[in-house]
């Protein structure tokens, strides 16, 4: 039987040739880009899952009380004191970052010529300990001695090939000697912490010339381990108890709070100290785009197969006259559905492993089809192959069934008409989840589109971060006047914070007639004297730095405020009025600025201070050089700084790119958006051509009789039209609210974002319209032009 129901279904393969392909086009496409976001969800969902204690590890984050509303950040004191909390079994602080001096250049045994640019940590002696990062060689506590250092498998491999790395002496930034005493397991991808290499805080300290006391002020990634039975509001209570968390920052307004750890990563947004979701809400979005394909490719599958019903129904009529029962019929159908899946499953399948390499490179990640193998996935799939085979075949399989036997063999059996309704209802959810789509992604792709072109206060185009070394810090004075003969290279400054991401501000201002009860966080940059003008920054009072000026004394030196800034200290005439930064600057302010953003478009435009830095605080110089020459202005900076730094590799990013990566994770979501909405929409496509070929072919004897009575091609045509118009203005009618709501939901992420455009929804109707008609008379215009005498005398 089975065998049997097998060479009915290749038969009909054969003989619906064009419509079987078509549904097995729209399965496969679905089913692959259901398996692309399979496969991106699962990798998001495992992050940082593996650790052994996943489930007592916490995050400590900080939540500050400024401007009437609560900024957080995820980061806690180095002083965060837990002696005397039970519940917490252990304390880990690490230092983390893509800048100096945790991105340090190291020198291979086989390139002494050549540095090779890695990223480390700074942590506590038990990082090893509290996180699942195996040591496969040497001591197993290696931060215990300030002097060692632990090595990953891939850094041992890229400095000593294939040597033993245990015992080699390693300097770093060519003045301090460490010695390898361990070599760990490469970090997963799917874990947050990544690091080439981990060195006790103690040479953290002696990076920044640190006193311990001044060490204890910082704030760092801070994890905690809690005994088994805790919870995080119990450990959060535990932490804000004055001798933990510290006076001096009790006294600031600060509240530490312990988060999950391991589900952390999914949850990292906040809003006025509430947590609003975050990657998991991408997951959910996509999970969901995900299901509407599967089904709208199912829809497909339905429509087919019952507007196939008329052309199979002899077929079953002679089956139930030899004894068929309803019974088997149901089974054979629900066999060739299932045939049909797997088919697509296959064909989907290896669609994924075709596309998974672009779409990595889309995502940024390193996905693999072997994520896949594995009990789990084998069990998904084989119940998503069955769930799909109920979903597409059980309404063809009861429909079919049910015909009756007398009136198929005479001729008299056809679709009726609750199952035209049906269809009709199917098309209008295809064309309501593709459209519903495309809105969102259009949303997305404006608001983009309002983030990059909207002017952020200071000029960000044409600017070059260089990474600078001690040396190059001291000799920046020839730099810089070399740098300057170059006809390419227009402005040299430095900073110790990038304007496109300056991270979280400070509260630590006073300024004249301040309450002690006032908690307002400012943005402070200290820097050179002409940063100003190499941002572009507009004076509106007073005046900007003077090159004279000597900053070497850091406890009294010039600042240059923001409008927002001066509006916010409540100082009607700010220039010479003096302020406090830190409780230890002490600055004269001198001019008032434009208001610039210093985050991203996400976040609320801070109030901003900058104030006079030595060349020696600095974190960074930035290189303002000629439009459309930067290739020549690199080739200038790589040749100087040879000149001066001849032991290190220059390091450098384009500001472009750091406000692009402001937005990746946006980006990914608009693209992805706009490729399934595309996929979506192309689908939907695919099911409105085969009903209305079928359509056409259902109606051949009706267009015969009306052309007989002398109706035109064109009335003909729109009574063709005329099915399709109302699932499409109900398709209208759905989509539009839902993606709204979607939408603004998505844009309230946004400090600043765009209206709901309006505008695309006429064009999207306009469009629709326009393509249907044009399918529908493609397929039509060959049964209209046809002799009405040969349509009546057909069957």
């Amino acid at each position: 039987m089975i065998i049997n129901y097998l060479k009915i279904f290749v038969r009909n393969f054969k003989r619906f040739s064009g419509h079987s392909f078509l549904t097995l086009l729209g399965l496969s496409i679905a089913i692959a880009c259901a398996l692309l976001i399979y496969l991106w969800g699962q990798h998001q969902w495992s992050f940082d899952k593996f650790h052994a204690d996943a489930d007592k590890l916490y995050k400590v984050i900080t939540h500050r009380d400024a401007d009437g509303s609560k900024q957080t950040f995820f980061l806690a004191g180095h002083n965060i004191d837990i002696t005397g909390v039970p519940e917490v079994e252990a304390v880990t602080h690490i230092s983390t970052g893509n800048r100096w001096p945790h991105e340090l250049c190291f020198w291979p045994d086989r390139k002494v010529d050549e540095c090779v640019y890695l990223n480390g940590v700074y942590a506590s002696e038990n990082l090893f300990d509290t996180f699942s990062f195996p040591i496969v060689k040497g001591v197993q506590e290696p931060l215990n001695n300030p002097a060692s250092i632990a090595i990953s498998e891939k850094m041992a491999e890229t400095l000593y090939g294939s040597e033993d790395p245990i015992g080699k002496t390693i300097m770093v930034d060519r003045s301090k000697e460490v010695i390898v005493t361990a070599v760990f397991r490469n970090i997963p991808e799917f874990s947050s912490i990544k690091f080439d290499f981990a060195l006790p805080m103690d040479v953290l300290q002696k990076q920044w010339g640190m006193t311990r006391e001044q060490l204890d002020g910082n704030f760092f990634d801070v994890y905690i381990k809690g005994i088994s039975g805790t919870n995080a509001s119990l450990i959060s209570e535990k932490l804000n108890d004055p001798r933990v968390i510290g006076e001096s920052n009790k006294s600031y307004g600060l509240v530490y709070e312990a988060v999950p750890f391991s589900k952390f990563y999914l949850n990292s947004n906040y809003e006025n100290g509430i947590n609003k979701g975050g990657k998991i809400d991408q997951i959910i979005q996509f999970g969901l785009i995900g299901l509407l394909l599967i089904l709208v490719a199912i829809t497909n599958f339905i429509n087919l197969t019952t507007a196939r019903a008329s052309l199979r129904a002899k077929e079953i009529g002679v089956k139930k006259a030899i004894g068929a029962n309803r019974k088997h019929l149901i089974f054979q159908f629900l066999f060739e559905s299932y045939l049909m899946v797997f088919m697509a499953f296959l064909v989907g399948f290896s669609l994924t492993g075709l596309l998974l390499p672009a779409f990595n490179r889309l995502v940024g990640e390193q996905l693999s089809l072997m994520q896949l193998i594995n009990i789990n996935s084998v069990i998904f799939f084989l119940g998503f192959l069955l769930l799909m085979t109920l979903l597409s075949g059980a309404y063809p399989a009861f429909l079919l069934s049910s015909l009756r036997t007398a009136r198929i063999l005479k001729g008299l059996s056809s679709v009726n008409s609750d199952s035209l309704n049906i269809r009709k209802a199917l098309i209008t959810f295809q064309l309501a989840v593709s459209i519903g789509i495309i809105l969102f992604g259009s949303i997305i792709y404006y608001q983009l589109d309002f983030v990059q072109t909207k002017n952020l206060g200071f000029d960000r185009e044409n600017v070059i971060r260089l990474e600078p070394t001690y040396r190059l810090l001291q000799n920046y004075g020839p730099f810089k006047n070399e740098l300057l003969k170059y006809a390419e290279i227009e402005q040299l400054s430095a900073s110790d914070a990038n304007p496109l991401e300056a991270g979280a501000g400070t509260v630590l201002v006073q300024w004249p007639g301040k309450s002690p009860e006032t908690q307002v966080s400012f943005q402070v940059i200290g820097s050179q004297f002409d940063f100003p003008e190499l941002l572009g920054l507009q004076i509106t009072d007073g005046r900007s730095f003077h090159s004279e000026k000597d900053t070497k004394d850091s406890t009294a030196t010039e600042a240059v405020i923001s409008l927002n800034a001066a509006k916010m200290m409540g100082l009607s005439d700010p220039v010479g009025a003096t302020i406090r930064l830190y409780d230890y600057i002490s600055c004269e302010i001198i001019g008032v600025v434009n208001d610039f953003h210093t985050n991203s478009m996400k976040e609320s435009m801070e109030p901003v201070i900058i104030y006079r830095k030595p060349i020696e605080q600095v974190s960074a110089i930035y290189v303002k050089y000629a439009p459309g020459k930067a290739r020549e202005a690199v080739d200038a900076l790589k040749s100087v700084y040879s000149e001066i730094e001849p032991d290190f590799t220059m390091k450098y990013w384009f500001q472009d790119q750091t406000f692009d990566n402001l937005y990746k994770s946006e980006i990914v979501v608009s693209r992805l958006v706009i490729i399934f909405s595309f996929i979506c929409f192309v689908t939907a496509v695919i099911g409105i051509i085969g009903l209305a070929t079928f359509n056409a072919m259902r109606k051949t004897k009706e267009i015969g009789i009306r052309r007989v009575f002398g109706a035109s091609s064109n009335q003909v045509m729109g009574v063709m039209v005329s099915e399709f118009i109302w699932p499409v203005l109900l398709a209208l009618g759905l989509a539009i609210p839902l993606s709204w709501y979607a939408g603004k939901e998505w844009l309230m992420g946004f400090a600043y974002r765009i209206n709901f455009p309006w505008q695309i929804i006429g064009l999207l109707l306009f469009g629709l319209l326009i393509i249907i008609f044009l399918i529908i008379w493609f397929h039509a215009q060959k049964t209209i032009s046809a002799n009405p005498t040969a349509s009546l005398r057909s069957e």
